[in-house]
């Protein structure tokens, strides 16, 4: 109920169109309550003209309600006058479905264009939260399933209420008809409407079973996702590894538990139907054994008969559709329970975003006895202080896993600290608003991330104000200009998807270019060229030493090589700076910084 009413609050943004909707339902009954007296009426007309001399004219009346309306009366004088009005009158009957054409026509337009309005408006909200959702919540998810949330699930919502146009018009359609068979014959009404309370424990019965399952089909649907995610990212490594077999069998696997949780659905959804269709059977046949004795006592007129029983096969229509559509909306509720888990997810900037804007600084960095616990379980960075000046360059090193990534990412507060503070200029950060503090920071991660769109986009990222001849002085101060004006379209050129149509040399200097154009006073270097091969590491260590001048850097390099020049070495193991100092120092300390450089150097 809980995922209902939360979709309803949604829905209710767009009360007008449901409400012109609900309108247009209520005009389509009352025009098949109209088609079916008009066909009731004319066959009781019949009745009368066929045993009727003409002797003197016959009174024929349409539209009677019995013990509230006598109907509308005609007068016919002879067989050609009866003939006229049957005709007039079935005319008439044609009208009314011409306009229930019409309403249906808007019925189901308006319906479409609230879920239309709706999916839009959730897969904008799901974005704007993934994209404002802190790294950390983000990794706890993997990329196929959010992007399944965002495709299938929010797909299977609006395919559930562009069908609501279906049940507006069942919903509006059981009391018109309700009320104006209680009118035709109490007695029988009330025998038909004892059959609602199983047919309604049924339907909610089933509806449960339903979408326990379909929420298991959408998990496997985000697995099937992933993977397929991971094969064609993984594509090199799989054929080098001749893991073909591996891999294929791994998703037959995901594909056989999602088809029988989906059989299992299917049954369910097949049971159903035919379980309605036969207790709306049993009603229908003893309702018309008793009409047929109610007329062949003349207590209920043919036209009449045919006419109730008419309106029952309408009433019954309703109930089938709302039964299939609760299967569609428990299917589309398990999928709501997901959308909404993302729409869950807290804002990085509403949480952690307060406080004034940071001024501009120099690049002074003290962090006192900072420690941070991920996930409340593990401590990844354990009790840290240090105190570092403006324009240094540190390097941290140390083996994998011990906290160096973790430590960097404080300090654009990527992460909250869970213990001590980080100052920068003597001002605590978390004091300030986040993007005043990352305005002032530039990272060159070890995984270079490019966007698709052209290279200059690309260098320009974030800063719309951005001058062509600043793009040009960072491309060349990173190594870069050479190699773009040799591209078929120069700057314009196309980068594709994560810059796949670039090799890695050149998405990196793309990247410190970026990074230049920032203009930061820190930057954040997370093993830049580990990944390159001689040529392009050297072209950008030249770009990375024009980049680090002036600036507060701190690098994380494991080839320390790179890093001999550092003005000081932060050693991490297990969380703690167990060393610091520059290269000679370290060396004469015999620790574990001697130790790596022994292993590497040798």
């Amino acid at each position: 109920m809980k995922t209902f009413d939360r979709l309803a609050k949604y829905m209710a943004t767009y009360i007008g169109l449901i409400l012109l909707s609900m309108f247009c339902s209520f005009i389509i009954a009352i025009g098949d309550l109209g088609y079916i007296q008009v066909l009731a009426s004319t066959i009781d007309a019949l009745k009368s003209i066929e045993t009727h001399t003409f002797e003197k004219p016959l009174i024929i009346r349409f539209f009677t309600i019995p013990n509230f309306f006598d109907g509308i009366p005609f007068a016919i004088a002879n067989q050609q006058a009866a003939i006229y009005l049957i005709g007039y009158v079935l005319g008439g009957g044609l009208c009314l479905v011409l306009i229930k054409g019409i309403f249906s026509y808007f019925n189901s337009f308006l319906m479409d264009l609230v879920g239309l309005k709706l999916i839009t408006q959730l897969r904008n909200e799901m974005y704007e939260k993934i994209v404002f959702a802190p790294i950390g919540t983000l990794k706890d998810h993997r990329s196929g399933d959010l992007i399944t949330r965002m495709t299938d699930d929010v797909r299977s919502l609006h395919r559930t209420i562009g069908s609501t146009s279906n049940v507006i018009r069942a919903i509006i359609y059981l009391p018109v008809f309700i009320i104006a068979m209680l009118i035709s014959s109490f007695k029988l009404t009330i025998l038909i409407l004892l059959i609602f309370p199983p047919l309604v424990h049924l339907i909610n019965q089933f509806g449960k079973r339903i979408r326990a399952t379909s929420g298991k089909i959408q998990q496997n649907t985000a697995d099937l996702s992933s993977q397929l995610k991971e094969t064609i990212h993984g594509t090199q490594i799989i054929k080098s590894f001749t893991a073909e077999v591996f891999e294929r069998d791994n998703f037959l696997d995901t594909t056989k538990q999602q088809y029988r949780t989906t059989i299992k659905r299917i049954r369910l959804t097949s049971l159903l139907n035919p379980l309605v269709e036969l207790i709306s059977a049993i009603g229908v046949v003893v309702v018309f054994g008793l009409g047929c004795r109610q007329v062949i006592l003349g207590n209920l007129g043919t036209g009449e008969f045919i006419g109730y029983v008419a309106m029952i096969s309408l009433m019954f229509k309703p109930i089938r559709t709302i039964s299939q559509f609760n299967t569609i909306l428990q299917q589309s509720l398990a999928s709501a329970d997901r959308v909404f888990h993302v729409l869950d997810f807290k804002n990085e900037n509403l949480e952690h975003n307060k406080g004034p804007n940071l001024p501009p600084i120099s690049g002074e960095i003290e962090f006192r006895n900072v420690s941070f616990t991920y996930n409340n379980q593990e401590t990844v960075v354990d009790s840290v202080s240090f105190r570092i000046e403006s324009g240094k360059i540190i390097a941290l090193v140390g083996p994998s896993g011990q906290g160096k990534t973790t430590l960097l990412n404080l300090i654009p507060r990527f992460y909250e600290t869970t213990l001590g503070e980080i100052l920068i200029d003597g001002h605590q950060i978390n004091r300030f608003s986040l993007e005043s503090l990352r305005q002032q920071i530039a990272i060159v991660p070890q995984e270079t991330i490019l966007f698709s769109g052209t290279i200059s986009a690309n260098i320009a990222y974030g800063k719309a104000d951005i001058k062509e001849s600043e793009i040009l002085k960072a491309t060349k101060l990173a190594n870069a200009h050479d190699f773009i004006v040799g591209l078929p379209n120069g700057y314009e050129t196309e980068v594709g998807e994560s810059g796949l149509m670039l090799s890695g040399g050149e998405r990196q200097r793309i990247s410190i270019a970026r990074a230049i154009a920032k203009n930061p006073r820190i930057l954040l270097l997370d093993e830049a060229t580990s990944s390159l091969d001689s040529k392009s590491e050297s072209l950008i260590q030249q770009s990375l030493s024009y980049l680090m001048k002036g600036q507060t850097t701190f690098v994380i390099a494991h080839r320390l090589s790179t890093i001999i020049n550092a003005d000081e070495i932060f050693v991490l193991n297990e969380g703690k700076i167990t060393e610091r100092g520059t290269h000679q120092e370290l060396i004469k300390k015999n620790g574990i910084y001697q130790k790596l450089t022994e292993i590497q150097f040798r």
